[in-house]
């Protein structure tokens, strides 16, 4: 009989306080599993629990009422008609903190040491009570997969060990630590270049519409390869991924610390020829199936998340009820149906191309506007807003510090309580026409900074009126701090209004605590004076 635990569990763990704590895995024939929680060689809590019909198991422990540790779990088995424990193992230096998942893709995954003036920042990284588990990638069950699981660990950060953390994660965490007296615990669980359709079951995708659509937009590329198509297009990837990976390793050596953009700068694009397919990796239910069921139902404070930029293309428009798909299951998965979500709305971005043909489809505003309606109308969900960032013709924008800072600003205040933490973004109450339009702001400040004069054509505003077309508008702050006055002579009769509603372009608006204006389009629906 063999008894395994799922990857998470080992040596250095970090668990919720405060919370049921679940303790999970498998075994290879029927058995008596007996879970116990240990503190200074004493029994704190104790589960014993049978196997079910497809010999997995969940052992429930009562919650421990304080952060602390080190604890120890004791795992053993038996044959259900024996009296004698058959199998046994130890997981040591155990803490009960503050556990959060880092999930998303590439930008998620986006390693600190590559990070912007990350020579800087990862010299000064003291001893952290930060520890860092990495779910291993995989989109397919299978003996790579299981290897690598079972070479998983947990990692105490510090300044030798803290290069290859998620960089978003490492700044959220420190924020957190700085604040909360405990260990924190960062669960990373992130595949590159993956639509949000990998990140939910397949059962749930195709239970909303948008969902099917969704999946229908992976069929039709994917029913356009045959299997022996595929499998050529995925060994000519294979050999350039290789070939750029190891000119890759040749600057890193010469240059640990070089960000993502100045990489492409000298050796060009990693390879995007990935071929699409039912046999490809990031096919729908992909990343849930196989990277997120690993930690199910593990409890954790919260989820922080940040992913969209494959999505940006004609899926856009079908993102927010998959999203609003995700996190339902999620928290039904995880067993907390108000489990926090924190994610970021994506920054600016376009191609070279794009911005020299003057072109820009909207995608990526579009996106953005499916995230605010996330936000705004799923429970217990907070967007950090990076309207700021993102860089020209770059999706991988090498500041990670702001998002990081951005989103534990939102669970320091949301989740945590601290009512003194500013995370609320500027966000538009409401439009009304006047000699131009005035537009009223709230969110988390006194005063609102325009960071343009008023002639200028780059406020990020503009106007449209009853022939649809948008027109820039002029912009000013009202004397009360919340208020931007528009003038817009091209419109006589405004009926539209949006900021920042476009790829890649200048915003210029924000509070006086640095926080940037969300990005909205809406219709002027009042008449100054008016109802």
């Amino acid at each position: 009989m063999r008894l395994s635990l799922n990857g998470i569990f080992k040596d250095r763990m970090v668990f919720q306080w405060g919370a049921d704590i679940r303790v999970f895995g498998s075994s290879s024939t029927e058995c008596l599993v007996c879970v116990q929680l240990l503190k200074d060689g004493k029994k704190v809590s104790e589960s014993q629990v049978l196997t079910d019909a497809d010999l997995k198991f969940t052992a429930t422990l009562p919650p421990v009422d304080m952060p602390g540790g080190p604890y120890q779990f004791k795992i053993q088995s038996r044959v259900k008609s024996q009296s004698k424990w058959t199998s046994e193992q130890i997981i040591n230096d155990c803490y009960a903190g503050e556990v959060w998942i880092a999930a998303g893709s590439s930008n998620m995954e986006y390693p600190l040491a590559r990070s912007a003036y990350a020579k800087y920042t990862v010299e000064s990284v003291p001893a952290t009570d930060i520890r860092f588990y990495n779910v291993p990638a995989a989109g397919f069950m299978d003996e790579a997969q299981r290897a690598a699981e079972e070479a998983s660990e947990w990692i105490d950060i510090d300044g030798e060990t803290c290069m290859d953390m998620s960089a978003v994660s490492f700044y959220f965490a420190r924020e957190i630590e700085a604040r909360i007296d405990c260990k924190i615990g960062i669960i990373g669980c992130f595949m590159a270049r993956t639509s949000i359709s990998c990140w939910l079951s397949e059962e749930c995708l195709m239970s909303t519409r948008d969902g099917r659509k969704m999946k229908k937009s992976f069929d039709v590329h994917a029913e356009s390869l045959t299997d022996e198509e595929f499998d050529i297009m995925k060994v000519e990837y294979e050999s350039d991924v290789e070939m750029y990976e190891a000119r890759l390793k040749a600057i890193l050596n010469e240059d640990p610390y070089i960000t993502y953009g100045a990489a492409r700068e000298k050796i060009g694009d990693s390879p995007s020829n990935l071929p699409v397919g039912y046999k490809a990796e990031r096919h729908p239910g992909a990343v849930f199936e196989c990277m997120v069921k690993r930690i199910i139902p593990f409890t954790v404070r919260g989820v922080i998340f940040y992913q969209g930029e494959a999505d940006c293309d004609e899926r856009a428009p079908l993102y927010g009820q998959v999203f609003a798909s995700m996190i339902e299951e999620w928290r039904e998965e995880f067993l907390d149906l108000d489990l926090p979500f924190i994610f970021c709305q994506l920054p600016m971005y376009i191609s070279k191309e794009r911005r020299f043909m003057d072109y820009d489809d909207f995608a990526w505003a579009k996106l953005r506007e499916q995230q605010q309606t996330v936000a705004n109308e799923v429970h217990d969900t907070y967007m950090a807003v990076l309207a700021d960032c993102g860089e020209f013709d770059n999706v991988h924008p090498a500041d990670k510090k702001t998002p990081g800072k951005r989103i534990a600003a939102m669970a320091l205040k949301f989740v945590y309580g601290f009512r003194d933490v500013p995370a609320l973004a500027p966000y538009i109450i409401d439009a009304r026409r006047g000699d131009g339009v005035e537009i009223s702001f709230g969110g988390d400040f006194l005063l609102l900074n325009l960071t343009t004069g008023f002639d200028s054509d780059d406020t990020g505003f503009e106007v449209a009126g009853e022939d649809g077309e948008f027109h820039k508008a002029a912009a000013t702050v009202d004397f009360d701090g919340r208020t931007v006055l528009l003038n817009c002579p091209q419109v006589e009769f405004p009926v539209k209004v949006r900021y920042g509603y476009f790829s890649y372009g200048a915003t210029p608006l924000y509070a006086d605590n640095g926080l940037a204006a969300t990005p909205f389009s809406v219709s002027v629906e009042k008449t100054l004076g008016g109802m």
